[in-house]
């Protein structure tokens, strides 16, 4: 091949060659590695002695052939979970009755709760805006937001909901009326025992209220479906909001009375539990709203009064 080559063509030659054998190695090895089987993800389950819903967890784990180690913190497995919650002590909610459980851990993520790392085992982060933390006990578990997550993952939803309900527990569901095809999924699956729906205004101070538009049509969808649950609740916060010219101003009676009227539209009924709720400025996403000055509770009875000419069973919370 070298034939009719000069000696610096040669060189040149051989030095290509050189590089080309290189990176076929270096291809080949990459190739290699590539190929090596990925190691097996270990679950780690902190749990307590006596603890359902830890006893519900594994029995979700051990139905899909996950294999786990456990450490009990009332037995051999308390000196681990102290190490463990050292370490990450930021990431491990603690109230005032102590921690929950279960607490998992594939080395990667924490979960925290029964619904949340079932969620988390069927579909990693999908579920994250749709199950949050529990606040409820006993046979009551809540942190299900219907109007929080993808609608794409419903069917994933479902499976966590009804695995739970499988098991004993009662479902408080939330919904502000956004995703109405995920509330029919659960209503007609008769996954939710309770649901408490917020009806943050008219449809048209959606956007101004809470960030985000709602389509009217789905917020009466929504409100129809919620008053066909076993057990339920409407509910508005008499909340500041911050229209298009930019000026912080609560809703007004009339508004609310629009509010109500909406639900009794919807239902054909104006006999629904419907709770005005004051506004929490620690609550408030836009910063522009923490300094709302929050309304006498006095200013309450005018709102009241507007919204039961639709809603008569309006109640201001107590």
């Amino acid at each position: 091949m070298f034939l009719g080559m000069s000696p610096e063509e040669r060189l040149l030659a051989n030095d290509n060659a050189s590089r080309t054998i290189l990176e076929l190695r270096d291809a080949y090895r990459q190739q290699k590695a590539n190929e090596r089987k990925p190691e097996k993800m270990t679950h780690q389950i902190y749990s307590a002695t006596g603890c359902a819903r830890c006893h519900i967890t594994k029995r979700f784990m051990k139905e899909n052939g996950m294999d786990y180690e456990e450490y009990d913190i009332e037995a051999d497995g308390k000196d681990a979970f102290a190490k463990f919650y050292r370490v990450h002590r930021a990431e491990i909610y603690r109230d005032k009755d102590g921690v929950e459980f279960p607490v998992y851990t594939d080395g990667s993520v924490i979960r925290q709760g029964v619904s949340v790392v079932i969620g988390h085992l069927v579909a990693g982060n999908g579920l994250d805006g749709f199950i949050g933390r529990s606040t409820l006990h006993g046979e009551w578990i809540d942190g299900f937001n219907i109007s929080g997550g993808d609608p794409s993952r419903a069917g994933d939803l479902l499976k966590v909901m009804a695995y739970l309900k499988q098991n004993n527990l009662k479902i408080l569901l939330t919904t502000d009326g956004r995703n109405p095809e995920v509330l029919k999924a659960v209503h007609d699956e008769n996954l939710g025992d309770r649901i408490v729906m917020e009806v943050k205004g008219p449809a048209e101070l959606y956007e101004a209220l809470a960030g985000e538009s709602i389509d009217p049509n789905a917020l009466e969808t929504s409100i129809r479906l919620a008053a066909r649950f076993p057990d339920y609740q409407f509910y508005s916060i008499v909340a500041p909001m911050i229209p298009k010219d930019d000026t912080v101003r609560y809703l007004t009676p009339e508004e609310i009375g629009e509010t109500a009227k909406t639900i009794e539209k919807a239902t054909g009924s104006k006999k629904h539990p419907y709770e005005l709720r004051p506004f929490d400025p620690d609550s408030a996403v836009d910063d522009r709203l923490k300094s709302a000055e929050p309304l006498p509770a006095n200013a309450f009875f005018k709102y009241r009064t507007s919204a039961r000419q639709y809603m008569v069973m309006t109640q201001i919370a107590k």
